[in-house]
């Protein structure tokens, strides 16, 4: 029986179907993964269909990132954070915005003018852009080694002007 029931009957709306606003998620592409806590709450009734977009992108993001940093050995600070995110902040967000009562979660001023469904899409994408941020920084790192090597290559076998060998 569903969270919400009266008389034996279950009155939790069914998740909405995947279409344009609502991707599908990342591990569901990877065959038989496991749900990420992201994908489970993305499926939730009650979280609006911008958020819901923003939490799938989110999962599968801070998947790749994971991904990404782990197949060049990068396990310092900025992995961690991936994981963070992935794993707590933004389930945290959801659950946070889940908590206010359903009738006044989309409609009810809590912050300068904003409401609960504001402020959960205003937190998914201060965590997209931290995303995107520390993977900016990790490629940085592969940008400044392929520069290097790039230069390498062209001193060792580049065109060399003919005047100045012996």
């Amino acid at each position: 029986m569903g969270f919400l029931s009266r008389r034996g009957r279950d009155l939790t709306p069914p998740p909405p179907a995947y279409g344009p606003t609502v991707p599908r998620p990342f591990s569901e592409l990877l065959g038989n993964a496991p749900s990420s806590a992201l994908e489970t709450l993305a499926r939730h009734a009650r979280v609006p269909d911008a958020a819901r977009e923003r939490i799938l992108r989110l999962d599968t993001q801070t998947l790749q990132a994971q991904q990404y940093l782990a197949a060049r050995g990068i396990t310092g600070r900025d992995a961690f954070e991936v994981v963070q995110i992935r794993d707590d902040f933004g389930p945290s967000a959801v659950h946070a915005y889940l908590g206010l009562p359903p009738t006044t979660a989309d409609t009810a001023v809590l912050q300068d003018g904003r409401t609960g469904a504001d402020l959960l899409i205003e937190e998914l994408d201060l965590l997209l852009e931290a995303v995107r941020g520390l993977l900016d920084r990790a490629g940085e790192v592969g940008q400044t080694q392929l520069r290097a090597n790039h230069r390498f290559l062209e001193e060792k076998y580049g065109e060399r002007d003919p005047g100045l060998e012996l």
